[in-house]
């Protein structure tokens, strides 16, 4: 995983998207605080699953039908 800044990201885009299969993932910082992550995409990539993994909401939906038909101990909690 690379870490780099906006400014970077911005000035170097297309060269950073162009090196994500190498580097792997690119955490995106904007005064020193992490913002954003490139991820590289390919065709085997499940983006709905990428996109879900990452929703509050979906978990939330997620631990209330579980809860329902199981004991479910939520993540937050353990």
């Amino acid at each position: 995983m690379k870490v780099e800044s906006l400014r970077e990201v911005k000035n170097n885009l297309s060269s950073v998207i162009e090196e994500l299969r190498g580097t792997g993932p690119v955490v995106i910082t904007k005064n020193g605080k992490s913002r954003a992550i490139l991820l590289p995409v390919d065709d085997s990539t499940d983006l709905e699953s990428l996109i879900l993994s990452a929703s509050p909401r979906f978990w939330d939906l997620f631990d209330s039908a579980a809860s329902k038909t199981r004991k479910w101990t939520p993540l937050d909690k353990l």
